[in-house]
């Protein structure tokens, strides 16, 4: 993935220059990327990007240039995700402001590799930066599924006839963590929490037999000796 990402920025880094036509110069798909990141995270710089001659890619990151190689898979996944939104806008329009562009965007399992603290927000950020476009996203995380409004989150299942059905979500961003899990994912936090206290009670009471057993054996074989 990471060179996937890499060859991408270096084809559109080395189409830039004064001299070429707004069509062939791609430079707006760069900007609208690092826009995008910044606006996710804003550790990540909307302006700092660099190619060196070996065509390594560095982007800046607090304060300092990063290569790549040295950003984690989370990081890489979230740049490509963003980056193939931005291509897929790229094959149909030259429009550097990308907010005015009405579009559908497919997303399989958002959350896949990216940090619980963007997990939070991913869905709130794009809706932010690209309000023209209807996002269809499949996810598994409650942290995803609870940014979701009134009217935007649906439950898949398939019924015994194999046909999979839809139900509505309601609210899920005025629901409390815990009634997202269970009402949506089936999992009863509260009885999760019951059934480790319960397992700790049990694990305390097995220690201490066992610390009794030993002190039993210990004092018989004082006794003996």
């Amino acid at each position: 993935m990471t060179e996937d990402v890499r060859a991408w920025f270096v084809a559109r880094a080395q189409s830039v220059n004064p001299y070429q036509k707004d069509s062939d110069n791609l430079q707006s798909q760069i900007d609208a990327v690092l826009e995008l990141l910044n606006h996710i995270d804003n550790r990540i710089s909307s302006t700092g990007l660099a190619v060196d001659a070996a065509e390594a890619v560095f982007l800046k990151v607090e304060g300092s240039l990063r290569e790549l190689g040295e950003l984690s898979s989370g990081f890489i996944s979230l740049l490509k995700l963003i980056q193939s939104i931005i291509s897929g806008y790229a094959c149909f329009s030259n429009e550097r402001n990308l907010s005015c562009l009405p579009g559908i965007v497919l997303i399989d399992e958002i959350e896949s590799h990216l940090h619980v603290s963007w997990q939070t927000t991913i869905i709130s950020k794009l809706k932010e930066m690209l309000p023209n476009t209807a996002f269809f996203i499949a996810t598994h995380s409650p942290l995803v599924l609870a940014q979701l409004e009134e009217g935007e989150g649906y439950l898949l299942h398939r019924d015994q006839d194999e046909v999979v059905r839809s139900s509505t979500i309601d609210s899920p961003n005025m629901k409390a963590f815990a009634d997202v899990l269970e009402e949506t994912f089936g999992i009863d936090l509260n009885a999760l929490k019951r059934t480790a206290l319960v397992s700790e009670d049990q694990s305390a009471t097995k220690r201490a037999l066992l610390d009794l057993i030993k002190q039993r054996r210990d004092r018989q074989g004082g006794e003996q000796a």
